[in-house]
């Protein structure tokens, strides 16, 4: 394996442990089922008002300075970008929409 591979992995992979070994000690401490709620509602919010507008922005910047360069490749990137962030964003009404169609 090559190097740059490596540690291209290294850097995904130990933050995203961390996260998971503390989002998993928080979840083993819950004790009733009103501190799991609390909790998935927490991150839930976390996503929705932090996450979601960063990748937002970050999508319409890039696909701004894509088609300044008129790289079209680009453009598609930010692009999709910002429209996962405007589904992440959406995520909660989307989800109130689904249940209140199917009654759940």
């Amino acid at each position: 394996m090559n190097d740059k591979f490596r540690q291209k992995i290294l850097r995904v992979l130990v933050p995203a442990s961390f996260l998971v070994l503390q989002a998993t000690a928080a979840f083993a401490e819950a004790n009733a089922e009103a501190d799991l709620d609390s909790f998935l509602s927490g991150i839930g919010d976390f996503l929705i008002r932090t996450v979601g507008p960063g990748v937002l922005v970050i999508g319409i910047a890039v696909a701004g300075v894509s088609m300044a360069l008129g790289d079209e490749r680009g453009m598609q990137r930010g692009a999709l970008a910002a429209g996962g962030g405007a589904l992440i964003m959406l995520a909660r009404a989307v989800l109130d929409f689904i249940q209140s169609i199917t009654n759940f």
